[in-house]
């Protein structure tokens, strides 16, 4: 086969032979705009020779153009070939120069990341779109972490915005662990790195990180706190913001309701002074799940209202998806259910449009206990079984304080309907796609 490959290779003019090289430093395929990027610098080629150039790859058999699926033409090569382009690249010296490209382009990136998560027409793309970007993601940070590059390390480290809507907590801990660690040594050797602000942000995120899958005793704390120091230490309004509100979410997974007020209120207060919606709209949402823990529906709804009327008006697609999730909750609480599979409604629409599986699934979840609660057992088992299958392929398990509300519908479907209905609907539930689920709860075959 090797001998095959060396063939077609020699066929090729030296500048498509160096464009086969450098395609192997990808990972799981690419894009035109990767392409373009990584193969050849700013005004080295005209993109029209460029196009030129992978399309005699793909006449060669050489790289294959996948069919626009998400909007974007997407190039792969089978990994023999891909393979066989590593060592034509390392045997022409050129293996960490384009590696670095590599990094760097996914470095920018990864800085788009956070921009995708309006409402507008399209975002689902993006998002998929990014998705498939995930391993060549992964490949540059690996590269970052074994050469030492902290600043590349810490701007790829953005990735974890995207690891966290698609439920993957424990990858996105990982990286933002390992980068951080990477940066303190390039801090500690006077070597080059990332701005302390961008230290700032990873250092909370990870704190978040942790708190989303449930384990916040792995020092979460420590991180936001060295958060919010480094970020008073330089006036970093943002980040002190930041810091306080994840100060506040790790206090109120912890228990201390009264601690964690105290710190969302903070946050709150820094971020309405630098006008940050977003952050605004964090925080109350999680001071409004306090004052639901604690009976107050009144200040509760207040407060989520308020904070969905700001995102409605700033088109904050993803903060509208979690709030009137979030109303969902309290309308399910005080028992009103048609209110509650409104709301779960709504944001099921908008969480598809994200792709994310493991905030589809707490939807489902808030519905399956809303049509349980009115005596649809059925419904609320199928609902029930899709959920914890999304969760399972995203391999995001039930945060530890949500498992009992879960397990208690189950249970209650469970006895009403017997085991072998029970079994029945949860294996057609199971098998049922993201889109046949969010199909089948916006259907509500219970009225």
């Amino acid at each position: 086969m090797e001998d095959a490959i060396a063939w077609s290779y020699e066929l090729l003019t030296q500048e498509q032979q160096r464009c086969f090289r450098v395609l192997g430093v990808f990972v799981g395929g690419w894009t035109l705009e990767a392409a373009k990027a990584v193969c050849w610098a700013e005004g080295e080629m005209a993109s029209e020779e460029s196009i030129l150039t992978l399309a005699a790859l793909v006449d060669a058999s050489l790289v294959q153009a996948e069919m626009p699926v998400w909007g974007v033409v997407r190039f792969s090569m089978l990994e023999i070939f891909r393979e066989y382009a590593l060592e034509r690249l390392l045997e022409a010296g050129e293996k960490e120069q384009y590696r670095r490209r590599h990094a760097a382009y996914y470095a920018s990136l990864a800085e788009i990341v956070i921009a995708h998560f309006g409402s507008e027409p399209g975002v689902r793309d993006a998002h998929f779109a990014l998705a498939q970007e995930l391993p060549n993601a992964r490949a540059a940070l690996q590269w970052a972490e074994e050469n030492h590059e902290a600043e590349l390390g810490l701007q790829l480290a953005g990735f974890t915005r995207l690891w966290h809507v698609r439920g993957q907590m424990s990858e996105a801990e990982r990286w933002l662990e390992r980068m951080l660690a990477l940066d303190l040594w390039a801090r500690e050797q006077g070597v080059r790195t990332a701005p302390l602000t961008l230290r700032i942000q990873r250092l909370y995120g990870l704190g978040r990180t942790l708190v989303r899958d449930g384990k916040v005793e792995r020092g979460a704390e420590g991180f936001a706190k060295e958060a919010l120091q480094l970020a008073q230490s330089i006036g970093d309004r943002n980040g002190i913001s930041n810091a306080f509100v994840t100060l506040g979410l790790i206090a109120k997974a912890s228990g201390k309701l009264d601690e964690a007020k105290s710190a969302l209120t903070e946050g709150y207060t820094h971020a309405k002074a630098i006008e940050d919606i977003g952050l605004m709209n964090r925080a109350q949402v999680q001071l409004a799940e306090i004052a639901q823990m604690q009976g107050d529906v009144i200040r509760a709804t207040a407060l989520l209202e308020e904070a969905l009327a700001n995102a409605q008006a700033m088109d904050i697609g993803w903060d509208i998806a979690m709030i009137t999730a979030q109303l969902g909750h309290l309308a399910c609480q005080q028992q009103n259910y048609a209110l509650a599979k409104a709301r779960y409604r709504e944001s099921l629409v908008l969480y598809g449009a994200f792709g994310s599986p493991n905030y589809i699934a707490l939807c489902l979840e808030g519905f399956a206990a809303a049509v349980c609660a009115e005596g649809h057992y059925l419904q609320a088992v199928r609902l029930c079984a899709v959920a914890a299958a999304l969760r399972e392929q995203a391999q995001a398990p039930l945060p530890p304080a949500e498992r009992a509300a879960f397990e208690q519908t189950v249970a209650t479907a469970k006895a009403a309907i017997g085991e072998p209905a029970f079994e029945e609907e949860w294996a057609v539930g199971s098998k049922l796609t993201q889109d046949e689920a969010i199909d089948y709860a916006l259907l509500d075959v219970s009225e």
